[in-house]
């Protein structure tokens, strides 16, 4: 897991770098940058990405949040982690589809808690969803899944690139592979990765490619519930 840690603030850092001393996790590997410019350089520069980011919110120029937002114009993937001594900005950061936001000052016991967390939920991110189709096997990653659609019998698999899988299963043969907490159910018929969400108005889901899907009215509390709390971090 590799993470950009950037603060302006020299005591953070140094505070962070020494938790991450004591939990001495081999897959945990890091940055840390002194500004939200000099991070934005070094990502453009190196055409390097991370998989999470652990932003201070208030920064001098350009804030924890302007970069957020300015990374998630090329990048919708990589987890954003906000840290800030006010409470009243828990609100804005969500706008920037956030994965966790921790109340400074800062304990073991939090950047411990949220590193789990963090990981977990890659793990499960980077599984695949398997199935053979007419003697051929497929193995697709769950973060490239846009949303199943049941028919009858079949299954048709809808991916990021615009590609159509079909097989053969029932819904509880789906359910046995899928991880319950980053897909959910808009009626009988549609399951959806829960991160490709773009927003919920009314009877629609507005995927982040802009296609549009109709959830019944059984499903919509539930998929509102599990969406919000996806974009809380607390999948």
């Amino acid at each position: 897991m590799n993470i950009a840690i950037c603060d302006d603030d020299r005591v953070i850092i140094e505070q962070i770098e020494e938790f991450l001393q004591i939990i001495h996790d081999k897959s945990l590997e890091y940055e840390v940058f002194f500004c939200a410019e000099e991070l934005q350089k070094y990502i453009t520069e190196n055409n390097v990405n991370f998989d999470v980011f652990i932003l201070d919110i208030e920064m001098k120029e350009m804030s924890g949040i302007d970069f957020a937002k300015k990374l998630r114009e090329k990048n919708v993937d990589s987890l954003i982690i906000f840290m800030t001594s006010h409470s009243q900005y828990v609100f804005d950061v969500f706008e920037t589809v956030t994965f966790d936001f921790i109340q400074k000052p800062l304990t073991f016991e939090k950047i411990k808690n949220t590193l789990e967390k963090t990981k977990n939920y890659l793990e499960i991110k980077r599984r695949s969803f398997v199935f053979s189709y007419k003697k051929n096997n497929y193995n697709i990653a769950f973060s490239d899944i846009c949303y199943l659609e049941k028919d009858g019998r079949k299954v048709w698999i809808y991916t990021i690139d615009d590609k159509k899988y079909q097989c053969n299963m029932t819904l509880k043969e789906i359910w046995s592979q899928l991880d319950d907490e980053m897909f959910g159910m808009l009626n009988k018929s549609l399951i959806v990765n829960l991160s490709k969400i773009e927003g919920i108005i009314g009877e629609n889901v507005i995927l982040q490619d802009h296609r549009m899907l109709y959830v019944s009215r059984d499903y919509r509390k539930e998929i509102k519930k599990k969406h919000l709390n996806y974009l809380r971090g607390q999948v």
